[in-house]
């Protein structure tokens, strides 16, 4: 008799248990083993960023000594113990559709930039018609062009 068909053939209570706690086991343990990795990918990459943003941050405060010492024609030595900031060109207003109310204008800003963060530009704020959409296919809409 083959190992294979002795296996196949032992339906005993023992058996069973044996090879579902067993496969439990393993599943868990490497399910385990996964979030162990994710968690220490979790540290270590935060750490690698920050890194990289103070190499960044150097590499710009030399740039910007460099460019001040040459403007100045290479006479006057100027140390520099805070990086430069440099502080970029205000964004253009909006262009906005008339019937629009200032107010409008400041929360719609508002909450694009507390979505998506600082350094977003607006450019025109429209009104937009919907005509005689059905609401379900506004539903749907909205659902499959949400990000993921």
């Amino acid at each position: 008799m083959s190992p294979i068909s002795m296996i196949i053939a032992d339906k005993s209570a023992t058996f069973t248990a044996t090879l579902v706690i067993s496969g439990i086991v393993v599943v868990l343990g490497i399910l385990i083993l996964l979030i162990f990795i994710m968690f220490l990918f979790g540290v270590i990459v935060p750490k690698f960023d920050k890194k990289s943003k103070r190499r960044a941050e150097k590499k710009a405060s030399k740039k910007a000594v460099k460019m001040i010492d040459k403007n100045n024609g290479g006479n006057e030595m100027i140390k520099q113990t805070n990086p430069v900031q440099i502080i970029p060109a205000p964004a253009p207003a909006p262009v906005v559709e008339a019937g629009v109310s200032e107010e409008i204008v400041a929360v719609i800003a508002a909450a694009v930039t507390e979505y998506e963060g600082t350094g977003v530009v607006i450019r025109s704020i429209k009104r937009k018609n919907v005509g005689s959409r059905n609401p379900w296919a506004q539903a749907a809409i909205a659902d499959n062009t949400r990000p993921f």
